[in-house]
């Protein structure tokens, strides 16, 4: 093989054609905007749960005074509480930490890949906890609402232990896969912004746009079986 036919192959099968590469700033400030967007839903998400936990804290409150002479009740209220505070003061930190990074004056191939690395440890105790606090909220809500002068009865534990795994288990894995969703597209970003080229990039908005589609008919099927599902309630339909 001729050294030119050597060196025409290694490009075509390991490095990217010159000529579809492109201007590193003007791929940086396209990736720039993807990224700022990938930003505002993981903002929105925080807030969201953040926004959850002080209502735990506050159910759990009221509870306190509620169960104040049911010394268990007492001890698994108070026990929820402290561990609720515990949450609220890590999603403070999270909240700090993802205004750190988001700080779009720094270079994005650095931030980048501190977003990853976050994303990798910090946020993933943090999904953990985010089905904890929802799991919280079921039970401080019950707890109060069947509060029967300082009594709660659970009159089926297999089935509360089981439902409770499941709600666990299904809110966990809902948050990982959007995670896991935003962790492809983040490395996707970083290897284009890093071989300037978007064909990563492409794929990866391809796939949302899919993904938008599912997305919107499943929200309308779960919008229809609630409607129906309150019109039998009725006697309605």
């Amino acid at each position: 093989m001729e050294n030119n036919d050597f060196i025409n192959t290694w490009e075509k099968e390991k490095h990217i054609p010159e000529r579809n590469r492109l201007d590193r700033t003007m791929i940086t400030e396209y990736l720039k905007k993807k990224v700022s967007r990938d930003s505002w839903a993981f903002n929105f998400s925080l807030v969201f749960y953040l926004s959850v936990i002080l209502a735990c804290i506050v159910l759990l409150s009221m509870n306190l005074y509620g169960y104040r002479n049911n010394p268990v009740m007492l001890f698994v209220e108070s026990g929820l509480l402290v561990l609720s505070l515990i949450f609220l003061v890590y999603g403070f930190f999270i909240l700090i930490r993802i205004r750190e990074i988001n700080n779009f004056s720094n270079d994005l191939q650095k931030l980048l890949q501190l977003k990853i690395k976050f994303l990798r440890f910090y946020y993933e105790l943090w999904l953990i906890m985010t089905a904890a606090v929802a799991w919280i909220l079921s039970f401080a809500l019950n707890s109060f609402v069947d509060n029967q002068g300082g009594f709660y009865r659970i009159n089926n534990i297999g089935f509360f232990v089981i439902i409770s795994l499941v709600m666990l288990i299904f809110i966990y894995g809902v948050q990982k896969l959007a995670t896991e969703i935003s962790m492809r597209a983040l490395k996707a970003y970083l290897a284009d912004l890093e071989d300037s080229y978007l064909d990563r990039t492409d794929k990866i908005e391809s796939r949302r746009k899919k993904l938008r589609v599912v997305s919107i008919i499943l929200g309308i099927i779960l919008t229809i079986t609630c409607i129906l599902g309150i019109l039998k309630f009725f006697d309605i339909f």
